[in-house]
């Protein structure tokens, strides 16, 4: 122990008067822990562990491999991309968490500025001074209607297809919006929506389409859904897909959301 005896005997008669008990005595064989010395061996051990086990951990929480990633959502990317992107990342750090809610958009960059949230999906978010968003995928576009088929879009694959037919947009309020990206696609497309309402969410749009209502359009992870009284034929029009966004605080130091971004970057949560 490059230690000469009389320091180290010293050291051990100073951890004794510490402790108010005898560690060692001396026996015929020669020196033997007693029962005091026995159980400060025991726990000191386990206090080592304690702290081999914590630099293990800390050293994986600064690296981003645990801890608990706070994610957010708006809309449609909860049916397929924010599964496969959380799924894959825990894969990957199995040690780490990921806490899901939704929320606006508008109140997800809220949220990113003041620090509650880590990251949000969704799709069309304004650009926001200190905020990075980015695309990691699109999806095509699907036609709902009510089933059994409305005789008018029996065979729509195309906008022009949907000319005069009602159109449910979705959702109300927060722009820019799907509801916005479709009513261009139409546009593109040369055909004017005729739009029947503007409701919440994309369940409520097919709750309508479901009464006969109208038309509406889904991303392809929606129309993968079976829903009763509603069929689904993707479009074919080429401006017919919509992008999904990943969102966050650009100069964000928290370790597990870096980690998680290079999972999305390496493109591995991408179905």
């Amino acid at each position: 122990m490059h230690i000469s005896q009389p320091p180290l005997t010293r050291q051990i008669q100073a951890l004794e008067r510490d402790i108010g008990a005898k560690l060692f005595e001396r026996t015929a064989r020669g020196v033997e822990l007693t029962a005091a010395g026995k159980v400060f061996l025991d726990d000191a051990r386990q206090l080592l562990a304690l702290v081999q086990r914590s630099s293990r951990r800390s050293q994986a929480a600064a690296r981003g491999e645990s801890g608990e990633l706070k994610l957010v959502y708006f809309g449609t990317p909860v049916f397929e991309t924010v599964p496969a992107f959380v799924r894959t990342f825990l894969a990957t750090y199995p040690d780490a968490t990921v806490a899901v809610s939704h929320m606006t958009k508008e109140a997800q960059l809220e949220s990113l500025l003041s620090g509650v949230v880590d990251i949000g999906f969704g799709r069309f978010y304004p650009v926001t001074e200190g905020v990075s968003s980015w695309n990691i995928g699109t999806e095509t576009l699907h036609v709902a209607a009510a089933d059994p088929w409305d005789t008018r879009v029996s065979r729509a694959r195309a906008v022009v297809d949907l000319l005069d037919v009602p159109l449910i947009l979705y959702p109300r309020g927060d722009r820019p919006s799907f509801a916005d990206k479709v009513v261009s696609i139409f546009r593109t497309e040369g055909v004017e929506p005729k739009i029947a309402a503007e409701v919440e969410d994309v369940n409520a749009a097919l709750g309508l389409v479901a009464a006969g209502a109208g038309v509406t359009l889904v991303p392809a992870s929606v129309a993968a859904i079976r829903r009763p009284f509603v069929r689904t034929m993707e479009m074919a029009d080429a401006s017919a897909k919509v992008p999904v966004s990943l969102t966050y605080l650009t100069d964000s130091r928290v370790p597990v959301l870096r980690a998680f971004l290079d999972v999305a970057r390496r493109g591995k949560g991408q179905k």
